[in-house]
Formats: structure tokens, C-alpha cells, sequence
């Protein structure tokens, strides 16, 4: 998806531009599949409605539509049972989750958060920060809970507080299910692309670079061989395909470890408890989500499920996280089996590909756009510069680099027949 950002920003200021994309098809992870009728992502998506991405899409008149959940009716999951999800005041004096004192004190933080400086903790831990804040162990272990929801990330002795506060801020502005699933980003941003110039070479993976000289690249080469010509050079892609493709740098080992989730997509033909579509663990890393329940994905009656489990850094998802998945699914809808139309289980579907970390510098400590020692070469991704997380990291970058692209290629572009390369 940075790429086809990218590509969009480029096309629009009149330069050529051509995606070369490895695939048969553009959208890497934000690609949606229609199976029975039913649409499924690759795992549960949200776009944040003031984020980037969000952004980025009115900019290049895309519009997307969808539900906005809000948690109400939810559950949090603690010691085995079912308690009311606390997402608004009524549902917090009514839970039996928390205790008045750590009512009040949930209250407090949530009442604080909009003002609190995020960036003050990019270098501390989400845990150091949570023990310094918040007394109660319950409170911190709902914070934790949310923080898992909307970074994905379950690792709070090296997350950074700063990162995760300034997603849950982000967050307090509402995230959207899209209607049609992410596909129906994709689409746009390939549409608005073509319409604006760019051209988009599918089947084409760029296995390497040729330089000029040791700070300036002249074309990509590709794996039957063909060498493009290029005035500058996107990588919008991970951290080992950028070692690969460079040749030169050295990022995957340097970055911090990749932010990863098990996930069980399930198709209903229909809900058993249609009352109960969302459920967070709270002393468990599970997260459950009817999506279909705010968004077009599914048939007349069917229901699309989200039932995942945040991975910690180096845990190992087999066949039994995928029972563990299937449990809550028997807790939150008994007698789903029988209903099945379609599922997929995805043991380590990859979220973002580094975690932003206190020791790397929260936000600010990712690797910037411009690659170091090119001056026509930038790299784009979630793993890429210092605005956003998820996909608004991807979508910030990918503008970034495609504007530090444009001035190095400059007019040379349309004089000599080069286009700018996004790989």
C-alpha cells in the first residue's frame, strides 16, 4: 500500500512514475479475498478516522465507508468470565470488572489522556510508565488491554509509552470498519494512480540496484534480468527486502523484532448470541470482533469473525493457539461449529514489521525515508519514520519519501525518460 501512496503523490505533481510490483497483484497485507460471498481480510483491520491513511485518502479523493465501534455491549475477559466492557460512563459504574476505587482511578487517566504529552515518554517502557501513573494492578492491566488493541503489540516491557499513548489518543477520535473490507482502499489507490499517470507493473520483483556512483542509483534491476532505468528509487517494502535489494544496509538486523498475531477468520451463515460481537482479554492477550456487524463483509444473516491472540515478541503460534482461539469462539458463540461457511487460521500473520521500542527512541528512533549514502534512493513502510503507527506509519512515509523523491529526480525525470521506480 505505501507504494501505491506514493506512486499517487508522485503522478499528481506530473513526474513519471511506475510501481514495479513483486506480486501478481498490488495490496501486500491490505489485500481482501471473497470467499462464498464473504470478505475477508487478512486479519482484523481499522482505519483510524484521523490518521494519516484517513487523510491521505480525502486528499486523493478517495472515499471509503464503514461502521465505527464504539465497545459498547462489549466484554472484557478476566479469570475465566464475561464482564461488562467499561467504554463510556455507564458501562464503567455498571461493570463488575473493577472496584469503585479503580473506577475512579480509570476515570482519572481517561479523563487525562487527550492532554498528556506522548512524546515526553518515547524512551520509556509502556510498563515503567503504567507502574509510575497507575496504582491499581487492574486498571494497568485494562490499559495494557487497550494498548494491545489498537497497537497490536504485547510486549509492554519494551514498547514504547510514548508510541502507545499517542495510538490510544489517535484512538479517541474512532477507527472505521470499511465496508467492502481494506480491498476497497487498495482499489482506490490503484484507480486514482493510473488516472494520474503512474504505471503499474505487476510480476516484477526488483532484486537489486545500479549506481552511478556510490551515492547515486540508476536503474532497478529485476529478477528476469531487465534493468529499469530510474531519476530516483521508493523501496516501499520490509526491512529484509531493503537489505536485499540495496545491497548495502544492514536494517533487519538492527530493527527491533517484527509485531505479530495468530488470528481465526470465521465465516457464520449465521450468529448463535447475535447480542455478543466483541470481547477483549483482559489477563489473556485475546481479542474477539463480529465486523461484520458495522461493515458490509458478509451475506444477508452471515457474520465475519475476528478472533486473534497478540504474540509476544518470540512466542510460536501451532495448533494450540488455534484451539485457544476456538474456545473463545465457544464461549462467546456455543454452537459456531455447525454454522461454519469458511475459515482461515493464520499462525503469525506479520502486523507491522519493527515495534516501536523505548530503547530505540519511541517514533523518532525509526529509520528515516532518505537511505543513507543514496541521494535518490528512500525506503517507505510501518517500519519507516517518525509519524504514526500501523497503516498511517505506512501512509506517512510512503508521502515522505515520495516527496524527497520528486526533488531529487526534479525535471531530470521528464528530460531524460526516467521515471521515478517504486519497488
Amino acid at each position: 500500500m505505501s507504494g501505491l501512496v506514493a506512486a499517487n503523490h508522485i503522478a499528481r505533481r506530473g513526474l513519471p512514475v511506475a510501481v514495479l510490483e513483486k506480486a501478481s497483484a498490488v495490496g501486500g497485507r491490505a489485500i481482501t479475498r471473497e470467499k462464498h460471498g464473504f470478505l475477508f481480510n487478512l486479519g482484523p483491520h481499522a482505519l483510524y478516522r484521523a490518521g494519516t491513511l484517513q487523510q491521505t485518502l480525502r486528499d486523493f479523493g478517495i472515499a471509503v465507508r464503514g461502521g465505527v465501534p464504539t465497545g459498547a455491549g462489549g466484554y472484557a475477559l478476566y479469570r475465566g468470565r464475561r464482564h461488562t466492557l467499561p467504554t463510556g460512563l455507564a458501562s464503567l459504574m455498571t461493570t463488575g470488572l473493577l472496584d469503585i476505587a479503580e473506577k475512579i482511578e480509570l476515570a482519572r487517566v481517561q479523563t487525562a489522556l487527550p492532554a498528556i504529552d506522548a512524546a515526553a515518554a518515547d524512551r520509556e517502557t509502556l510498563s515503567s510508565w503504567l507502574d509510575a501513573h497507575v496504582h491499581h494492578e487492574r486498571v494497568r492491566d485494562l490499559l495494557r488491554t487497550i494498548v494491545r488493541v489498537t497497537t497490536f503489540t504485547n510486549d509492554p516491557e519494551r514498547q514504547s509509552a510514548g508510541a502507545a499513548l499517542a495510538q490510544l489518543q489517535l484512538g479517541l477520535k474512532g477507527v472505521l470498519y470499511l465496508d467492502g473490507g481494506w480491498q476497497t482502499i487498495v482499489e482506490g489507490l490503484r484507480r486514482t494512480a493510473l488516472a494520474a499517470g503512474a504505471r503499474i507493473v505487476t510480476t516484477s520483483p526488483a532484486v537489486g540496484l545500479e549506481r552511478h556512483n556510490a551515492r547515486e542509483v540508476t536503474a532497478v534491476r529485476l529478477a528476469d534480468g531487465t534493468a529499469v532505468r530510474a531519476s530516483a528509487v521508493v523501496i516501499a517494502a520490509g526491512p529484509d527486502d531493503v537489505d536485499a535489494i540495496s545491497g548495502q544496509t544492514r536494517l533487519a538486523s538492527t530493527l527491533p523484532s517484527p509485531v505479530r498475531i495468530a488470528t481465526l477468520d470465521v465465516a457464520l451463515r449465521s450468529l448463535p448470541r447475535p447480542k455478543q460481537t466483541v470481547a477483549f482479554g483482559v489477563d489473556t492477550p485475546l481479542y474477539f470482533s463480529v465486523h461484520s456487524a458495522l461493515a458490509r463483509l458478509a451475506p444477508q444473516a452471515g457474520a465475519l469473525i475476528h478472533v486473534s491472540k497478540y504474540l509476544r515478541p518470540d512466542e510460536n503460534a501451532g495448533r494450540e493457539v488455534e484451539q485457544e482461539l476456538e474456545r473463545l469462539m465457544d464461549d462467546m458463540q456455543p454452537g459456531w461449529r455447525d454454522r461454519v461457511e469458511a475459515r482461515h487460521y493464520l499462525p503469525s500473520l506479520m502486523v507491522t514489521h519493527a515495534e516501536v521500542t523505548a530503547a530505540s527512541g519511541g517514533l523518532g528512533g525509526r529509520p528515516a525515508p532518505r537511505l543513507a549514502p543514496f541521494d535518490n534512493l528512500f525506503v517507505a513502510g510501518d517500519w519507516v519514520g517518525p509519524r504514526g503507527q500501523l497503516s498511517d506509519a505506512a501512509a506517512a512515509s510512503a508521502v515522505d519519501a515520495a516527496r524527497l523523491a520528486t526533488e531529487a529526480a526534479g525535471h531530470a525525470a521528464q528530460r531524460s525518460g526516467a521515471a521515478i521506480q517504486i519497488a
